[in-house]
């Protein structure tokens, strides 16, 4: 049994070349993307709005049509109309939404954080709670002034 690369050696050669460039194309566009501010930058809206409108078209689709003959062409159809639309609002909204979750994240940290710790009230009845369960007399603060925030 004889290959294509037996009978043309040639053209084997020029396929390894073709493969080499396209490798160094991709390797020098890699390069680009990760050094350029503002692609890397888009590169995550690009993806999640790629793949979103990709699943909502196929659904919405087939939910609407149903999946028959042509499903596949009009669903591109509808994913190229679609995914120009959500790619500018992905980008423009993402930043939004995450300055939002991180305020809403800070806050929650500043309760907790306000919430714990120990209050002269903790004291006071942990040091009663001892007295009245074991008859030990536990040194009981006095504040001169009433600290309870009720």
């Amino acid at each position: 049994m004889t290959t294509l690369s037996q009978m043309y050696p040639a053209s084997s050669y020029a396929m390894e070349e073709r493969q080499d460039a396209a490798k160094s194309l991709l390797n020098e566009l890699g390069h680009f993307v990760r050094h350029s501010r503002s692609l890397a930058s888009m590169m995550p809206a690009l993806i999640l709005s790629g793949v979103m409108a990709l699943v909502i078209t196929a659904v919405m689709l087939a939910t609407q049509a149903g999946v028959a003959e042509g499903f596949v062409g009009s669903w591109m159809e509808s994913w190229l109309t679609a995914w120009p639309i959500a790619f500018p609002v992905t980008y423009l909204v993402g930043p939004l939404v995450g300055k939002v979750t991180a305020s809403r994240a800070a806050a929650t940290a500043r309760t907790t954080l306000r919430s714990k710790g120990l209050a002269f009230g903790d004291i006071a009845g942990a040091s009663s709670r001892v007295t009245a369960k074991h008859g030990l007399h536990v040194l009981r603060l006095k504040p001169q002034h009433n600290f309870s925030a009720v």
